[in-house]
Protein backbone atom coordinates (compact mmCIF):
# COMPACT_ATOMS: atom_id res chain seq x y z
CA UNK A 1 0.00 0.00 0.00
CA UNK A 2 1.35 3.41 -0.96
CA UNK A 3 1.94 6.03 1.70
CA UNK A 4 -0.75 8.29 0.23
CA UNK A 5 -3.24 5.43 0.56
CA UNK A 6 -2.28 5.00 4.22
CA UNK A 7 -2.67 8.73 4.81
CA UNK A 8 -6.12 8.72 3.18
CA UNK A 9 -7.18 5.62 5.12
CA UNK A 10 -6.18 7.35 8.35
CA UNK A 11 -8.26 10.43 7.47
CA UNK A 12 -11.22 8.24 6.51
CA UNK A 13 -11.00 6.52 9.90
CA UNK A 14 -11.35 9.76 11.86
CA UNK A 15 -14.68 10.02 13.61
CA UNK A 16 -17.12 12.87 13.61
CA UNK A 17 -16.39 15.05 16.64
CA UNK A 18 -19.08 15.54 19.25
CA UNK A 19 -18.68 18.82 21.09
CA UNK A 20 -20.72 19.58 24.19
CA UNK A 21 -21.74 23.19 24.80
CA UNK A 22 -23.26 23.31 28.29
CA UNK A 23 -23.30 27.13 28.19
CA UNK A 24 -25.91 27.03 25.39
CA UNK A 25 -28.02 24.23 26.85
CA UNK A 26 -31.64 24.34 27.97
CA UNK A 27 -32.70 22.24 30.91
CA UNK A 28 -30.99 18.97 31.74
CA UNK A 29 -29.87 18.00 28.23
CA UNK A 30 -26.45 19.35 27.20
CA UNK A 31 -26.43 20.89 23.72
CA UNK A 32 -24.04 19.19 21.32
CA UNK A 33 -22.73 20.07 17.91
CA UNK A 34 -20.88 17.75 15.59
CA UNK A 35 -18.10 18.29 13.08
CA UNK A 36 -16.50 16.17 10.42
CA UNK A 37 -12.68 16.31 10.32
CA UNK A 38 -11.32 19.48 8.76
CA UNK A 39 -9.36 19.12 5.52
CA UNK A 40 -6.54 21.38 4.35
CA UNK A 41 -8.79 22.59 1.53
CA UNK A 42 -11.49 23.57 4.03
CA UNK A 43 -8.94 25.31 6.26
CA UNK A 44 -7.66 27.26 3.26
CA UNK A 45 -11.23 28.28 2.37
CA UNK A 46 -11.94 29.39 5.95
CA UNK A 47 -8.73 31.44 6.03
CA UNK A 48 -9.63 33.11 2.72
CA UNK A 49 -13.05 34.07 4.05
CA UNK A 50 -11.54 35.34 7.31
CA UNK A 51 -8.87 37.41 5.49
CA UNK A 52 -6.15 36.80 8.10
CA UNK A 53 -8.53 37.64 10.97
CA UNK A 54 -8.23 34.83 13.54
CA UNK A 55 -11.42 35.89 15.30
CA UNK A 56 -13.45 35.83 12.08
CA UNK A 57 -11.86 32.46 11.32
CA UNK A 58 -13.49 31.03 14.45
CA UNK A 59 -16.91 32.35 13.43
CA UNK A 60 -16.54 30.95 9.91
CA UNK A 61 -15.43 27.64 11.39
CA UNK A 62 -18.73 27.34 13.24
CA UNK A 63 -20.74 28.53 10.24
CA UNK A 64 -19.24 25.98 7.86
CA UNK A 65 -18.46 23.02 10.12
CA UNK A 66 -20.91 22.87 13.07
CA UNK A 67 -23.62 20.28 12.45
CA UNK A 68 -26.64 19.00 14.35
CA UNK A 69 -27.21 15.31 15.08
CA UNK A 70 -28.80 14.88 11.64
CA UNK A 71 -25.72 16.26 9.87
CA UNK A 72 -27.34 19.60 9.01
CA UNK A 73 -25.49 22.90 9.45
CA UNK A 74 -26.61 24.76 12.57
CA UNK A 75 -25.41 28.20 11.41
CA UNK A 76 -25.37 30.08 8.12
CA UNK A 77 -23.73 33.26 6.87
CA UNK A 78 -26.58 35.38 8.22
CA UNK A 79 -25.43 34.32 11.72
CA UNK A 80 -21.91 35.75 11.30
CA UNK A 81 -22.75 39.18 12.77
CA UNK A 82 -24.34 37.62 15.85
CA UNK A 83 -21.48 35.14 16.29
CA UNK A 84 -18.99 38.02 16.05
CA UNK A 85 -20.88 40.48 18.27
CA UNK A 86 -23.40 38.70 20.45
CA UNK A 87 -21.87 35.40 21.55
CA UNK A 88 -19.50 34.67 24.43
CA UNK A 89 -16.07 34.78 22.82
CA UNK A 90 -14.64 32.14 25.14
CA UNK A 91 -17.34 29.60 24.27
CA UNK A 92 -17.05 30.33 20.54
CA UNK A 93 -13.27 30.05 20.69
CA UNK A 94 -13.43 26.74 22.58
CA UNK A 95 -15.90 25.18 20.14
CA UNK A 96 -14.02 26.45 17.07
CA UNK A 97 -10.73 25.20 18.48
CA UNK A 98 -12.23 21.76 19.10
CA UNK A 99 -13.55 21.66 15.53
CA UNK A 100 -10.18 22.66 14.08
CA UNK A 101 -8.06 20.44 16.33
CA UNK A 102 -6.70 17.08 15.30
CA UNK A 103 -7.04 14.26 17.82
CA UNK A 104 -3.75 13.14 19.32
CA UNK A 105 -2.39 9.65 18.70
CA UNK A 106 -3.35 8.78 22.30
CA UNK A 107 -6.95 9.97 21.79
CA UNK A 108 -7.23 7.93 18.59
CA UNK A 109 -5.78 4.85 20.28
CA UNK A 110 -8.49 5.01 22.97
CA UNK A 111 -11.15 4.53 20.32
Amino acid sequence: MKLIDKAKAHFDSLEIKEIEIPEWSDGDEVLKVYAKPLTLAEMSKLQRYAKDDDVALMAYCLIYKALDSDGEKVFDLSDKHTLMNGVDKDVLARVATEIMSTPSVEQQAKK
